[in-house]
């Protein structure tokens, strides 16, 4: 059976719910028998009284100068919620509102900050995520070190995932993989059999994938925690791409 200590998930204080615990139980009392059931110091019993007093969950009535709380019905505590809920939908649309001003601020900086640096998979999920919203239908991407990773297994999945989307976003790859990725059906499969697709292979030994896409380039290190450094900048783009094509040259079908 929940207690009342799940009250706290509807935003209650834990002080507020001992204070209201401890009412429930007492029924109509005074700040001191209600600080010796509830536990709450005795200066702080009107600050906690207050906020239960606000959320219409308790009452109080003052009988010859000496304030006494009493538990309200607590079905009460539905009408709390239900004005939690219209609050939330105000707050909802004010952001609604606020929202193209707070994407131009964000973009506005985004523009002036060149390099940005991603930890973990889900830092690496945050980074290719990015390529999926920038790249359409006809755009081109570029990778060369193409690496199974020191958790393959980890990378395998991922990269298994990250290739949907691609195939949902409709761009096209040119990709150069490390010659040990060959026997990898997990990770080429995708890539070999498509058409739309280009797929090479390079004798070298590196964790360090680079891909080259909307000018800007993603250094990925696929160690067990991956690290990733995505450089904004069209002059390092245009450096890598020349990298690529001279690699794409060596590269072996």
């Amino acid at each position: 059976m929940k207690g009342l200590s799940e009250l706290q998930n509807i935003g209650l204080t834990k002080g507020e719910v001992k204070i209201y615990e401890a009412l429930l139980e007492l029924g109509e009392t005074t700040r001191t028998e209600l600080a010796k059931k509830s536990g709450i110091s005795p200066s702080k019993i009107y600050d906690v009284a207050n906020r239960l007093l606000e959320k219409g969950i308790i009452t109080s009535v003052k009988k010859n100068g000496i304030i006494h709380f009493s538990p309200a019905d607590p079905s009460r505590i539905n009408d709390y919620l239900d004005k939690k809920e219209e609050e939330l939908l105000e707050d909802k649309k004010s952001v609604k509102e606020l929202l193209p001003m707070l994407l131009s601020k964000y973009n506005n900086t985004k523009e002036k900050s060149d390099v940005e640096v991603f930890y973990g998979w889900e830092g690496l999920r945050t980074a290719y995520d990015d390529i999926i919203k920038t790249l359409e239908s006809g755009d081109e991407g570029y990778v060369f070190g193409a690496s199974l990773g020191q958790n393959s297994k980890q990378a395998d999945l991922f990269f298994s995932q990250y290739y949907e989307k691609v195939k949902r976003a409709g761009f096209k790859v040119k990709i150069i993989f490390n010659e040990d990725v060959r026997g990898n059906n997990d990770r080429t499969k995708y890539y070999t059999i498509s058409k739309k697709h280009e797929v090479r292979y390079l004798h070298q030994e590196t964790l360090a994938e680079v891909n080259i896409y909307d000018n800007t380039v993603l250094l990925v290190l696929l160690l067990k925690n991956p690290l990733v450094i995505r450089i904004s900048s069209k002059e390092a783009y245009d450096s890598y791409k020349k990298y690529f094509d001279s690699l794409w040259k060596q590269a072996k079908k």
